[in-house]
Order: C-alpha cells, then sequence, then structure tokens
C-alpha cells in the first residue's frame, strides 16, 4: 500500500460534505467491533446496523442544541475505526484510556475551522497530541515520535495544510496502517444510539 498524503483523504470533503464538516475517528489495534464499542460504553443489546448518512442528515434537522448522537464501527486490517459523526466521545480522556487498555489508539477529531486534533495513545498514555491548526504545539510522552511523518502530510511547518482535516487522516494512515475510503463509509454500519448511553465513570 502505498504511504499516505493528505490528498488521499479529499474524498470526504468531496463525497461527503456534511460530515466532513464535524467528526471524531478513533482507530483501536485488536479488538472487534463490539469489544471496542464496548469499552466506549455501548451495551451489545442496544447494537445494530445505522447508516452514518443518517446519523449525519438527523444532526443537521435537529432544532435542539445538541444533535442525537450516534457511534459506529467498522474493522480493517486488525483494527477497528470507531466513526462518531455527530459527537467525540472517544477523546474524553477516561474513554481514551479505556478504548486504548492493552492496546493502541488513534483518534482524529475535526470541527471544521475550530478543531482538527489528533491523538495517539498507548495503554493508556498520551504519546502524541496537537491540533494541526498549530502542529508544532504538541504534547504527551513521546511530542517528535512522529515529526518525519507530519512533515510529509504537510503538518511540519509552523502554519498547518491547506487542508488540515484531510492532512491528520492521513497521519492517522500512515500510524496505523488503515486506508480509510469513501466506500467504507457508504452503507449501514455495526453502530448504537449514544443518548441513551450512561457516560463512563472516570479510571
Amino acid at each position: 500500500m502505498a504511504v499516505a498524503l493528505a490528498r488521499d483523504y479529499t474524498w470526504l470533503r468531496e463525497t461527503q460534505p456534511d460530515l466532513a464538516e464535524a467528526f471524531c475517528l478513533s482507530y483501536v489495534r485488536g479488538l472487534s467491533k463490539t469489544a471496542a464499542l464496548g469499552r466506549l460504553g455501548v451495551a451489545e443489546r442496544d447494537l445494530r446496523c445505522l447508516p452514518i448518512a443518517e446519523a449525519v442528515e438527523a444532526a443537521l434537522c435537529c432544532s435542539d442544541d445538541r444533535p442525537p448522537m450516534t457511534v459506529h464501527a467498522l474493522a480493517i486490517g486488525g483494527w477497528t475505526v470507531i466513526i462518531e459523526p455527530t459527537g467525540c466521545r472517544a477523546t474524553r480522556p477516561e474513554c481514551y484510556r479505556a478504548l486504548s487498555a492493552e492496546t493502541e489508539l488513534v483518534s482524529v477529531r475535526v470541527l471544521m475551522d475550530h478543531r482538527y486534533e489528533f491523538r495517539w495513545v498507548i495503554d493508556g498514555v498520551l504519546q502524541t497530541y496537537f491540533d494541526a491548526r498549530t502542529p508544532q504545539a504538541r504534547r504527551g510522552t513521546r511530542p517528535e515520535s512522529l515529526e518525519a511523518h507530519m512533515s510529509a502530510v504537510g503538518l511540519g511547518g509552523t502554519t498547518a495544510e491547506s487542508d488540515p482535516g484531510a492532512a491528520v487522516l492521513a497521519l492517522a494512515d500512515r500510524v496505523t496502517g488503515v486506508r480509510i475510503r469513501s466506500s467504507h463509509l457508504a452503507g449501514p454500519l455495526l453502530g448504537a444510539e449514544l443518548d441513551a448511553v450512561p457516560p463512563l465513570a472516570p479510571r
């Protein structure tokens, strides 16, 4: 597989512009979809097939301040990718610690023009975190370890890449070896509504 560049993820804006506006993708190594969603607080009895497009449309049509929250999962190459089209539960410290326990997590959170976050966590420990708007301001136990990959996807300078959402997705691709394509998001995915799911207790 070719090494990812930012241009490999321009399809998200082109094919799903509403989803591209705001989403959270979290890659968890070595867990099944059910196990990964369970660590996020979803009971197996609540799982069903949910189309991404339907969740995004419901959020756009919602008249309340808080749109309905859903979570979806797909399995690719030994990783489960958790997609939150209307939320970002996986970015909460207690959640990413639970998801990455005894394994590895890479998470991308985009709120267009406001946040372009990248997290890399191993067994509960934050290795690298930054916002692509200010890629030099990094924290974690290994803030410099992804520097070469960041530079290759356009995040190595003092200013962000012209499409920072695509750039952080390309970086996640390089760290995990998982290439997300438009076809992965086209149909219904295993998931659940999160509104009725109680938050996890802090670990």
